[in-house]
């Protein structure tokens, strides 16, 4: 995987529909992967979820993520 920043649409989506996957039994707020989603797993997910099978890889998904959905302070919501 190319570093932050570099992915482009198709491996966004890809990471996106892994971390679905990934997290379809875990403990959430709601189901998806949202912009909110992903900001609540990478904040608060552990406390629910921490133990679970391939946490670890849902939460270092949902960073780079959100990694390519910041603009600095701005956020991009619209899309995801």
């Amino acid at each position: 995987m190319r570093k932050s920043q570099d992915l482009n649409i198709q491996e966004l989506l890809n990471l996106r529909t892994e971390f679905e996957n990934i997290t379809q039994s875990f403990s959430m707020v709601d189901s998806g992967s949202s912009i909110n989603i992903l900001e609540w797993f990478v904040k608060d997910g552990h406390k629910s979820n921490s133990l679970r099978k391939n946490y670890d890889r849902a939460k270092e998904i949902a960073t780079i993520i959100l990694g390519e959905v910041t603009d600095g302070s701005k956020k991009i919501r619209k899309g995801f």
